[in-house]
């Protein structure tokens, strides 16, 4: 384990305050501090509540010693203020005064009845930026709805999908969706920055924490919605989005994760199970089939195979014969991987009351303005006296030069080129997060080498003699979502002049992003110590799966691959210790993208404020890792190697989804069918628990309500104790009810609740519709279409869906005669020297 430099990040000099609670808040004003925000925490009297929450070094609860907060709250200094008090609003109004940023993640109606709604904010510092995390957001009809992770993970779409078709709909383990919405805060903020760096004044960022997830995970699945009517289901320990095999089996010692693709990888496999009879059958022919009809009888064949052998021995063959195939790794062994130890990814860090402990290191690496962990998490209170005296650390921002006027309501990255590089889906959706907001962004492929999202035969469409036409890589809906808003390119790097032609582009970018494995831009011609001669201020951004170095540096890998060597995929299951271990989506895709995005933008103001580019790279297994504090938190205090612990909370019960009946209904509704209806609810307190008591007694003549009054159920950790019994008692009066009718009488009294969504569910959800997750765009070829929308909502730099994502070379003649200036002749003999094509 390393310590990082102490050279300046590149938010040195960014002042935030953040009032935060729990995740989502704090998480984002982490991300910043990581980057050298100088961030001051603001606490109650009390403290924040994941000061309560745990692990605990010997499950001795000590608001000091708390892993969740340690790992929260790194980096930051901390002071507490009682807002109750006669000047705890004006004390904590001044602090907000001499600050860039202010992060709060409280209701919106408490936020702004202490005065602290943007526009009274902004009135004192017209260049603030205010950073509001909520459930879902500070308009739309459920904007006064309350939440906890477990409701985020149900709305936002995570939890439809994960689990057992016969099981309830499991939450995304350790507060995850909490942690990918703080993220994206964190990352809106930064834009922002830019943005504030240009047009002089501050603005509102409003993050969704459930807008989040359905827009950049569930968004995945609507053309499958759209195109076949299909909403979604649970497939347990298989993942719907692949070819057999792609899913999670036990090993001698464990699990493994395999996910082949591509077909010579399937054939490899094949040849390492030796000769298979069944194989050629064509029953077992129909890769497809195998996935989506008969997955239980087709994994049943390989299974055996994968049962005699240890994960270590089935990892160093799948390893020998570029099989991607590698253990479900425990936290414990994450924290040991050598891998991992030889990149020095673990940070080791003294704190005053908890003692050493180990936390995750750099989810990405910049190599002039790296990552640091500088300082422990505060203890409550510790930097009142001199913070109330002297105010921020940091001297005055550097700020870069405004070139010129930038109206309002332009988008905020309008001014930076991208050259995308990227193939399937984590580098394109980086580079589509910065082409909505702004960015010109050019998408180079060839038609010898499409980016993979554009192969194989399309949902949309009947045309069944569109692979002969060449029609079927214009007709994919999912290439469509990630590469909207680009220009598009044909270039074959295979040919002479290729690359050169490709030179003359980066000399007029800003940033490239690619996410191909390590040494390959080198052995195009095109990596960074080139392009820097070519552009010494260029910003180049790499995404390898494992990283540029260490021993698995070449492992092949996928989004469930990286979340199985992560750490992740072994929570994901029941509390009974059933594994699960598929999320029903690219989580890891989505978690390196925004990352990559996150270090373009930062790189970018390090460029704009020094003159300097740089590599980053972003490691996607160690973005991932990265997220998982709490669990990296446990097994440094107690040894312990969490396993999967289904929706239970070690203090929270109720905390679980349950069954309702089906039946049309008012929004939020459910369109699922009623074999597969749930709603999640989440109890906090014991207040709450009075409330949902007082519901559910008011709600006569449906089910006897005498248990809602039981002592064994009136404290919070008796509840947790009996939590099974709690939970037969509310699923026999939910299953009474349709999702709709729970939420509106739960949240009516004040407790979390909200159906469990799919992607159908949310596409005709008017929360979601007001709040313009979805959006509809015109295509040549396919017509108009439906595409996720934004993450978030900037209040006067928006971003926005503003063309429709590239055909096969459509912009090569713009982009090699106009941009370039590219003689008409010159690109015509490029286009039949098949360089251009």
């Amino acid at each position: 384990m390393t310590n990082i430099s102490t050279q300046p990040g590149p938010l040195a000099g960014v002042k935030v305050v953040e009032y935060g609670r729990n995740v989502s808040g704090p998480f984002c004003a982490r991300t910043l501090s990581d980057l050298g925000a100088d961030v001051v925490k603001v606490e109650p009297p009390a403290g924040d509540p994941a000061r309560r929450h745990g692990p605990f070094p010997g499950d001795l609860p000590d608001p000091e010693k708390s892993g969740l907060f340690l790992f929260l709250n790194a980096n930051k200094r901390g002071v507490t203020i009682d807002l109750a008090a006669p000047d705890g609003a004006k004390r904590l109004r001044d602090l907000i005064g001499q600050a860039d940023v202010f992060i709060e993640n409280y209701p919106v109606g408490e936020i702004d009845a202490l005065g602290l709604d943007y526009d009274s904010l902004k009135a004192d510092n017209p260049r603030l930026l205010v950073t509001s995390v909520t459930p879902f957001g500070r308009t739309g009809p459920y904007r006064d709805y309350k939440a906890y992770d477990l409701n985020i993970s149900a709305a936002g779409g995570m939890s439809y999908g994960t689990g057992f078709p016969e099981r309830e709909p499991l939450a995304t383990p350790l507060l995850q969706s909490s942690f990918f919405a703080g993220f994206a805060a964190a990352v809106a903020t930064t834009v922002a920055l830019l943005a504030r760096d240009q047009m002089g004044e501050g603005q509102l960022i409003d993050i969704s924490e459930s807008q989040v997830p359905a827009v950049l995970l569930n968004g995945y699945h609507l053309p499958t919605f759209i195109y076949r009517g299909i909403p979604g289901r649970r497939w347990g320990n298989r993942m719907s989005l692949g070819l057999f095999p792609n899913c999670v089996l036990p090993a001698k010692d464990g699990h493994i994760c395999i996910d082949t693709p591509q077909l010579a990888q399937y054939q490899r496999f094949l040849a390492l199970l030796g000769k298979q009879p069944w194989s050629e059958e064509p029953r077992y022919r129909n890769r497809r089939a195998m996935t989506e009809e008969y997955p239980e009888e087709s994994e049943a064949l390989i299974a055996p195979w994968f049962a005699e052998r240890t994960k270590e021995d089935i990892f160093r063959l799948s390893m020998e014969n570029r099989i991607p195939c590698v253990p479900v790794k425990t936290i414990g062994e994450t924290v040991q991987d050598a891998h991992l130890a030889e990149r020095g990814f673990w940070q080791s860090m003294e704190h005053p009351a908890a003692g050493p402990l180990t936390y995750p290191g750099p989810p990405y690496r910049f190599q002039r303005s790296p990552w640091q962990l500088r300082r422990p998490a505060p203890q409550l209170g510790q930097h009142n006296r001199e913070t109330f005296a002297i105010g921020f650390e940091s001297s005055t921002p550097q700020e870069p030069a405004r070139t010129g006027p930038h109206p309002k309501k332009q988008p905020a990255l309008e001014r930076y080129r991208v050259l995308d590089f990227g193939t399937a889906w984590a580098a394109p959706m980086a580079a589509q997060l910065l082409a909505d907001m702004g960015a010109q962004v050019i998408k180079v492929e060839s038609r010898a080498k499409m980016d993979g999202l554009r192969l194989g035969r399309p949902i949309v469409g009947d045309d069944i003699a569109g692979g002969d036409s060449g029609q079927w890589p214009e007709l994919q809906p999912v290439f469509h979502g990630l590469n909207r808003n680009k220009l598009g390119i044909t270039v074959d790097l295979k040919q002479p002049g290729a690359v050169d032609l490709l030179k003359r582009l980066v000399s007029q970018s800003d940033v490239v992003i690619n996410n191909f494995s390590p040494g390959v831009m080198d052995r195009l011609g095109l990596g960074y110590e080139v392009l820097r001669e070519l552009r010494p201020d260029i910003v180049m951004i790499g995404m390898p799966a494992a990283g540029d170095s260490g021993p698995l540096k070449d492992v092949l890998a996928y989004a469930p691959i990286v979340l199985a060597l992560s750490g992740l995929m072994g929570m994901v299951g029941y509390e009974d210790g059933a594994v699960v271990g598929e999320l029903q989506s690219a989580w890891s895709d989505a978690v390196a993208a925004q990352h990559a995005a996150m270090a373009a933008v930062a790189a970018l103001r390090h460029r704009d404020v020094t003159g300097q580019g740089q590599y980053v790279e972003v490691c996607q297994w160690e973005a991932t890792t990265s997220w998982l504090g709490e669990a990296v938190m446990d097994w440094t205090m107690n040894g312990r190697d969490r396993g999967p612990r289904g929706n239970a909370d070690p203090a929270m019960a109720p905390h679980n989804t349950y069954r309702c009946r089906g039946e049309l209904e008012e929004a939020p509704s459910a369109s699922s069918g009623p074999e597969d209806l749930w709603v999640s609810i989440a109890v906090g307190d014991d207040e709450e628990w009075q409330a949902i008591s007082l519901a559910i007694q008011q709600d006569v003549g449906n089910v006897p309500s005498a248990w809602t009054r039981e002592a064994r159920f009136a404290e919070a950790s008796s509840r947790v104790e009996h939590r099974h019994d709690l939970d037969g008692f509310l699923g026999e009066w939910t299953a009474l009810h349709t999702p709709g009718e729970v939420t509106t009488m739960l949240q009516r009294h004040g407790v979390a609740a909200f159906p469990v969504m799919n992607i159908g569910d949310q596409f005709v959800d008017p929360h979601f519709q007001a709040r313009e997750a979805w959006v509809e765009m015109e295509h040549p070829m396919v017509g108009a279409e439906w595409l996720y929308g934004q993450p978030w909502n900037l209040s006067e730099t928006p971003g926005s869906v503003r063309r429709h994502a590239p055909l096969l070379g459509e912009h090569n003649e713009f982009i090699f005669t106009e941009l370039l200036g590219v003689p008409p002749a010159t690109l015509t003999r490029l286009v039949k020297a098949q360089v251009v094509r």
